[in-house]
């Protein structure tokens, strides 16, 4: 059974009408298709164009849009003078760290053209240009005139002065300027060669803009101040990686040697990189490697190498945008089963790998050939490379097994210089150079002691003993300067400890009950001493200021 639709009625077919339009209309507005409505030029004329000889209730409305518009208007107004002063500014903390702002620094007019952006806004709201504000209706609305007679003000000339004020008290950092106009710069390269793929160059762009940055770790040049012991100054920043938290525990972290740049990563197959500043501490750029979950990562100049549990890892060149896999060992894979254990000395000539059957095998940075390999007996646990910097002093390797049996190689030589037996004896996890041109080396064990030796007495007797953690040593590091060492264990939480150097007594004061470390996973300082960074296994990275540098 069909129904039966009836014909529109006269009000349906008017609807009709105003949606559609009708063939009559069409036909007309073709002839008059030069004069279309502009919206820039006419903003008080009506929306919609009608004969007034014809009575139109519908249409009649718009006559009172005006009057309805300049009551919101002073609706509006009233709101904003009874807002509070903390309403009036907010804190832009976006991982870009912009603000559109005045492209110089000339005393503005009223005119709107002062405000126009380079690009057109994402959002334009119609509001802005109807809402008045008097400046003399409030005290604290008089801080945004420019000249004494300066009072009522349009909606987006409001909201650009507010912004001023804020950076004024606030200034726009440097380096955020910098990088938006490399970037817009860019930007405009990249449209004229006709937007090329970039793959992996696009998620490199931010680090390497900042790396060709002026910006530099604050490394003083007079002589270092002596550390007095006992307590140490020590205050808390907001978290490094507060901008993006990791998915898994922190494994590894890693400063640039002159850029305010840290490097996170773990097994959520991430590299982050952030620029440490104390306060936002900005995410710059991060890389995914997949089925590639991270033990570690180092800087090494312009490149970055990462690996895990695999038989390859990947070295990131920054400049050139590419990633490369080095796998091969030519011919010695058999004592190379696992990439994820690896150190590159200071001098950035060779990378050890931590193999099995007792060897390290040294491969080089630059071409990943393998160059040399050098074995110990028993189960090889760690290794580290000398701290010396010097151009013609030779590169000192030192390896220990598990039965706490140390060997010092000469890298650039081939040869073994000294092999010895740490004190405390077997469950060795640990062995670590420090200090100016590697003064210390520190060997710790799974009950929680830390042997620190002095190399400039030439005894292998140690110099101190650290004994105030109880479980597994997992983490050792070193300022720079020598003067403290830090020690933790993730199998407890708040295991760590920062000791004074030469006299390798404990610090007191730090941490204390309410220290927020939790299972401390990874520590590193930065060259210039200043900043501690820890990770855990929440995913956050902890940044401590030592206030003595």
């Amino acid at each position: 059974m069909s129904v039966e639709i009836p014909p529109p009625d006269v009000e349906e077919r008017y609807l009709e009408k105003l949606v559609f339009g009708d063939s009559e209309g069409f036909s007309e507005n073709l002839r008059h298709v030069d004069k279309l409505f502009d919206f820039e030029q006419q903003e008080e004329k009506d929306l919609f164009t009608y004969d007034d000889s014809s009575e139109d209730e519908h249409l009649d409305q718009l006559k009172n849009r005006d009057a309805l518009s300049e009551s919101e208007s002073d609706a509006a107004s009233d709101e904003v003078e009874n807002m509070a002063d903390e309403d009036l500014y907010f804190v832009d903390e976006s991982d870009d760290d912009r603000m559109d702002t005045d492209s110089d620094n000339e005393p503005a007019s009223d005119s709107m053209s002062e405000y126009s952006d380079d690009d057109e806004a994402a959002w334009q709201d119609s509001d802005d240009e109807k809402v008045s504000v008097s400046l003399l209706g409030a005290d604290r609305l008089r801080k945004l005139r420019r000249t004494a007679q300066d009072d009522k003000i349009r909606g987006k000339q409001y909201i650009h002065r507010l912004r001023e004020q804020f950076e004024r008290i606030h200034p726009r950092p440097v380096w955020a300027d910098q990088i938006e106009g490399d970037s817009e710069d860019e930007h405009e390269q990249d449209t004229e060669a006709g937007h090329a793929s970039t793959d992996v160059l696009t998620s490199t762009n931010p680090l390497l803009e900042f790396l060709k940055s002026n910006q530099t770790h604050n490394v003083r040049s007079q002589d270092t101040r002596f550390l007095p012991a006992g307590k140490i100054d020590i205050s808390r920043l907001t978290d490094a990686n507060i901008k993006k938290i990791s998915r898994s525990a922190v494994q590894t972290l890693c400063f640039h040697e002159s850029q305010p740049l840290l490097m996170t990563g773990g097994y959520d197959r991430t590299l982050r990189i952030y620029h440490i500043d104390g306060k936002i501490n900005n995410l710059v750029t991060s890389l995914h490697l997949r089925n590639s979950p991270i033990q570690t990562a180092a800087f090494n100049g312009d490149d970055i190498f990462a690996a895990g549990r695999r038989r390859y890892m990947h070295k990131w060149d920054v400049l050139g945008g590419s990633i490369e896999k080095i796998s091969r060992m030519y011919g010695h894979e058999k004592t190379q089963r696992s990439f994820e254990h690896f150190r590159i000395s200071k001098n950035g000539k060779y990378l050890g790998l931590m193999g099995n059957s007792g060897w390290i095998n040294i491969i080089s940075p630059k071409t990943g050939v393998w160059l040399k390999g050098f074995k110990i007996e028993g189960t090889l646990v760690d290794f580290d490379f000398s701290q010396t910097t010097a151009k013609d002093a030779h590169t000192t390797l030192a390896a220990v097994n598990r039965a706490g049996e140390v060997w010092e190689f000469d890298v650039d030589a081939g040869t073994t210089l000294d092999r010895w037996t740490d004190d405390s004896g077997t469950g060795v996890t640990r062995i670590k150079f420090g200090g100016s041109n590697s003064r210390w080396l520190a060997v710790g064990n799974n009950v929680g002691i830390v042997n620190v030796y002095d190399r400039l007495k030439g005894s292998h007797r140690p110099a101190g003993t650290v004994e105030n953690l109880v479980t597994t040593i997992s983490s050792i590091d070193f300022t720079s300067d020598g003067q403290v060492m830090c020690v933790a264990s993730r199998d407890k939480r708040d295991a760590l400890r920062l000791v004074h150097l030469p006299t390798c007594r404990v610090f007191s004061n730090w941490p204390t009950s309410g220290t927020p470390l939790g299972r401390v996973t990874s520590v590193c300082f930065s060259p210039n001493n200043e900043l501690l960074a820890t990770g855990n296994e929440a995913g956050k990275v902890r940044l401590w200021r030592l206030n003595h540098y």
